[in-house]
């Protein structure tokens, strides 16, 4: 495995294959250097200062609620860009969440410069873990070739531009192990500490564990190798699968329902014809309406207007159940003798016809075992 480390700018690379960083002046001369080494596995650090850190206390059940899609907007209140343009990735460990993000088109940028390499990269990581890992309470700073580095944990470091302001923000008992700084660095370190909390080491570069695995990897994976669904879209698809199936209960109990309905009015329709015009056989729910219509003509009292009359008024007592027992037709008015359940049924009747434009009229209303018998008028 080869480590490359990015400059700034156009300043000097380093590169290792797991011991002592070597240099290169150029991207051209670091090209030639890595021709001996040419199709091997990469990890490339660039300048921690473009990345964006986040670290918070969460608790899991929180963190499981949030979910890899909702922790990244987490960093839109200190980033610049849409989260959507972050390249975000997250560490979560002991109820202490870190966050990291990078501008996509910088990634991007990067791939294209490191496609130019004889080499094959499988990681791209800060700069800031090139430092050991501190200790709880100690803070690491390095200054190599005037690029001065910090590492305040295992998940947060960055790169530094002015020493003595980041002293300021630390506490009181940090102690700092600290190596390669100028003189005024280690006057700004001397100013903020104690002899009893610094101390000086010697740096050397150790290789990472699994970097290709590591939580901050910014480089996008391949196609194949993504997830197609995250959680927070499996959670989405299924409240919708959830809603799908109590529509589809809902239309269904009410198919049943309407269904149900629609028998009992054919049913109450062919009693109401046989109690008007005795029993056929012939008669059945598909041919009812011929039938009644074939009868009423032969009436001599049938004619257009009470057939007009009756196919509206017909619908509304099926609705509420109401049977006709007798009907009479004269003078552009409907008589009609009607049983329901109840006198209240009735005069529901009458109401509703009013409301619908008819001129309607209940006379007296009698009792009958367990109902009630009126006459309703109607033109």
């Amino acid at each position: 495995m080869l480590y490359l480390w990015m400059p700034e700018t156009n300043g000097i690379w380093h590169w290792s294959n797991g011991e002592n960083w070597l240099q290169a002046a150029s991207l051209d001369q670091l090209i030639q250097d890595l021709q001996l080494h040419q199709g091997k596995e990469a990890v490339i650090f660039f300048p921690s200062r473009h990345a964006q850190v986040l670290q918070q206390h969460m608790a899991k059940s929180h963190y499981k609620q949030l979910g890899a899609d909702g922790v990244k907007y987490l960093l839109e209140e200190f980033v610049t860009l849409p989260i959507d343009h972050m390249k975000v990735v997250h560490h979560f460990h002991a109820d202490q969440l870190t966050v990291l993000g990078v501008a996509k088109t910088t990634v991007e940028t990067w791939q294209h410069a490191m496609a130019l390499l004889p080499i094959k990269l499988v990681a791209l990581l800060p700069d800031f873990l090139i430092l050991p890992e501190p200790q709880d309470q100690q803070v690491v700073l390095c200054n190599i070739d005037q690029k001065l580095l910090v590492r305040e944990s295992k998940w947060v470091g960055n790169s530094l531009d002015d020493l003595g302001l980041f002293l300021e923000f630390q506490p009181v008992e940090t102690h700092y192990q600290y190596t390669g700084l100028t003189s005024e660095q280690l006057e700004s370190l001397m100013a903020a500490s104690s002899a009893e909390q610094r101390s000086e080491f010697i740096y050397q570069f150790q290789a990472l564990d699994k970097p290709k695995q590591h939580p901050f990897n910014v480089l996008p994976k391949a196609k194949g190798q993504e997830q197609t669904v995250s959680g927070y879209w499996k959670a989405c698809a299924a409240v919708i699968l959830a809603i799908i199936v109590v529509q589809f209960s809902y239309d269904l109990l009410r198919w049943v329902k309407l269904k149900n309905v629609a028998n009992q009015t054919a049913e109450q329709t062919i009693e109401q014809y046989k109690y008007w015009f005795g029993s056929s056989s012939r008669v059945n729910e598909q041919n009812i309406k011929s039938q009644f219509e074939s009868h009423l003509r032969m009436s001599k009292q049938g004619d257009t207007q009470a057939l007009s009359l009756l196919s509206r008024v017909g619908p509304i007592l099926m609705q509420r159940q109401i049977l006709a027992q007798q009907l009479n037709y004269d003078a552009s008015i409907l008589t009609m003798a009607l049983k329901a359940k109840s006198a209240d049924d009735l005069q529901a009747l009458t109401q509703q016809l009013n409301q619908q434009g008819f001129k309607a009229e209940l006379g007296n209303v009698q009792a009958d075992g367990g109902g009630a018998i009126g006459v309703v008028k109607i033109q």
